[in-house]
């Protein structure tokens, strides 16, 4: 029974998967086109959070570990993401809600997690910890930055939207990341390239974006 219950959250977690890759791309395309960007945005979302729980699953019951810290990873810029959207006005004494705090401290005890595992990895198994002591810090600038906007308030009017921009596709790139290391058996390139290409070829897109975002200092 157990056994055919894995085998069906592996089919759900594979189809929602590949879905998120083609919504993102779509929402991403129409993101001049508000109401159906924001259509697109919403189903990518609950495809995200298909994925998380079901990634949660299938690793607790193979006991993998780093796909654990991974899923947790990815989800929490899904999460930031759309929360932003819920915190437009911090700049007028909005007040972040006990969600929010929720998501940063959980998120940080699991990036900790991720840094530490990466360390053990290194220590004791080689080179393989770098990857997961990479995601790790990766993660925790995040937090760091997302604390510091939540305790100081924005210093900018259009914080929330870059945010939002920059979240979402880190969850995107989350995404692509997974997709390509489960095809490693397949694709016959170093893994370390596929765990962490997509994070240098992308982010200067990432980047350029934000860059458009026209947004006015507060004082």
């Amino acid at each position: 029974m157990m056994e055919k219950f894995i085998h069906w959250t592996v089919i759900v977690h594979v189809i929602c998967g590949f879905a998120a890759l083609v919504t993102g791309i779509v929402a991403f395309l129409l993101r001049k086109n508000t109401p159906k960007h924001k259509k697109a945005g919403i189903v990518y979302f609950y495809l995200m959070t298909v994925i998380f729980v079901t990634a949660i699953f299938l690793s607790i019951v193979k006991s993998m570990l780093f796909f654990f810290f991974i899923a947790v990873f990815t989800y929490y810029s899904c999460l930031v993401a759309y929360r932003a959207l819920k915190l437009k006005n911090l700049h007028k004494g909005q007040k972040p809600a006990w969600i929010d705090w929720a998501i940063q401290v959980i998120a940080g005890l699991t990036f900790l997690g991720l840094i530490l595992l990466g360390i053990y990895v290194l220590i004791f198994k080689g080179s393989g910890g770098i990857i997961a002591i990479v995601f790790g810090c990766i993660g925790m600038i995040g937090i760091f930055q997302n604390v510091k906007l939540y305790l100081n308030g924005p210093k900018e009017t259009l914080y929330w939207l870059k945010l939002h921009v920059g979240n979402m596709m880190g969850s995107y790139i989350g995404a692509i990341t997974a997709f390509l290391v489960n095809q490693t058996d397949k694709i016959p390139i170093n893994p370390i390239f596929l765990w962490l290409g997509p994070t240098v070829i992308l982010v200067p897109i990432l980047t350029m974006e934000l860059r458009k975002i026209k947004t006015e200092k507060l004082r």
